[in-house]
């Protein structure tokens, strides 16, 4: 009985291995992992592009500050 165990574990293993290196399968793994890149690099670029756009903003409201601030001391000189 063991022994009957042990072929049949034997043949699901290389099967496993048969499955694993077919073509097939080493191309929907691949099809997978290039999906998850995919959904990662696009993620970063959202969070790039979102960073960029807040230090543009932060940049333009210091821009508008020191206006600001230029603008009274010439009106409170003369």
């Amino acid at each position: 009985m063991l022994g009957i165990i042990q072929i049949a574990g034997l043949a699901l293993a290389f099967g496993v291995a048969l499955i694993i290196t077919s073509d097939t399968f080493a191309l929907a793994v691949s099809r997978v992992v290039e999906a998850a890149f995919d959904a990662a690099e696009y993620r970063l670029a959202l969070r790039a592009r979102s960073r960029a756009e807040r230090n543009e903003s932060r940049r333009g409201e210091e821009r508008r500050r020191e206006m600001r601030v230029s603008v009274g001391a010439y009106s409170h000189a003369g």
